[in-house]
């Protein structure tokens, strides 16, 4: 898809946005059973950041390319809904009668805990990288808070393929990285 020409540019994008837009929504319906008025938003937005990374497509496997844009599209909206809700509430900070009972905040971690942190993070998305494909994305939902439900309706698989995967990464992991502490604990 490499050339000069903007033109033949935007004709490329239009024809694959015809063949396309109706089969990524359907996606969208199907695989995350999202309202077919959010499947079409998502669908926009997918071909959105297909037209921005168009140079680098390099015209094979048009379906596959268009699939994983729309996957990680789809993820990010999931990921999206779920810190709305775990921010959903507001409040005035200078409402009075907040803050006439709130405790102090606590005492936020020092420089060195904090690069520990960040070290032992990067040391934990460095292990998951090399994990096979199936694995990683389940490792990777299930970090990001999804249940295992959650994680095989994204996935489009069953329940017992995600808690294979997931238990057989996690004992990758933890031998990899030699360290029971190196995940968060499981809540299924």
């Amino acid at each position: 898809m490499r050339n000069g020409n903007g033109g033949d540019r935007h004709e490329r994008f239009k024809t694959l946005y015809q063949k396309y837009y109706w089969r990524v929504v359907r996606f969208y319906v199907r695989a995350f059973r999202f309202a077919e008025e959010d499947a079409e938003e998502l669908a926009q937005e997918a071909f959105l950041r297909f037209y921005e990374a168009m140079d680098e497509y390099r015209g094979d496997a048009e379906w596959g390319f268009f699939e994983s844009v729309a996957r990680n599209v789809a993820y990010n909206r999931i990921r999206s809904r779920k810190t709305q809700k775990r921010n959903a509430k507001t409040v005035d900070i200078d409402d009075p009668e907040l803050t006439a009972n709130e405790p102090p905040a606590p005492e936020q971690p020092d420089y060195a805990e904090r690069q520990e942190a960040a070290l032992r993070r990067k040391r934990l998305y460095d292990a998951i990288s090399s994990l096979p494909n199936g694995q990683r994305e389940c490792v990777l939902l299930w970090l990001d808070d999804f249940k295992y439900d959650e994680i095989a309706r994204a996935l489009r698989t069953t329940m017992d393929a995600v808690k294979s995967r997931l238990r057989d990464a996690k004992r990758q992991l933890r031998a990899k990285l030699g360290d029971e502490a190196a995940l968060p604990e499981d809540e299924g």
